[in-house]
């Protein structure tokens, strides 16, 4: 009964805190909406006995990552934009997708299969399964150069959205004239 429950409070907050991560409207709200969606998928890794991988959701991804990410978008000086403009094609596209995801609670809460009232069993796994010795094993042979190649990605994104955003000098300015 309390890992259904665990489960649902998880999924409801990275389901509600996801959302807000699209439509927020302010930058800043919308890394701190990923920053409580991270940590609610952490508590999903927990429930399936993956501990390693949950505290490195959270020490990698929330704790590095999106303090870097916010540390940008402070840095950015952002500014809020005018509302957003609810023409009849944005209209039917939300309605499209909110019958979408009604449709799909309906069928959640009829299929007693689907889930809402029991957590299906996971299938057995290896003992070593998500052990830092897996982990480690995977991660520097088998998936080394899309491991270093996110890393190169990452670093060319701060570096290029700090070049954008900063501001033209004024002895810049009179070199170009």
């Amino acid at each position: 009964m309390f890992g259904a429950l665990f489960f649902w409070l998880c999924a409801t907050i990275a389901f509600f805190f996801g959302i807000g991560v699209v439509v927020a409207r302010n930058p800043m709200h919308s890394a701190l909406s990923l920053v409580a969606t991270l940590t609610a998928t952490a508590g999903l890794f927990l429930l399936l006995q993956a501990e390693f991988i949950a505290w490195i959701l959270i020490v990698v991804y929330t704790g590095a990552v999106m303090v870097l990410m916010i540390f940008v978008i402070s840095l950015l000086n952002l500014q809020k934009d005018d509302p957003i403009d609810w023409n009849p094609a944005r209209r039917w596209g939300v309605g499209m997708v909110v019958l979408f995801a009604l449709v799909f609670l309906v069928y959640l809460f009829r299929d007693p299969l689907a889930g809402f009232f029991s957590i299906p069993q996971a299938p057995p796994t290896p003992p070593e399964w998500g052990s830092i010795t897996v982990v480690a094993l995977d991660l520097f042979t088998r998936y080394l150069l899309p491991f270093e190649l996110a890393s190169v990605l990452l670093t060319a994104a701060v570096i290029g959205a700090v070049a954008i955003a900063r501001p033209e000098s004024p002895e810049r300015e009179t070199k170009e004239r």
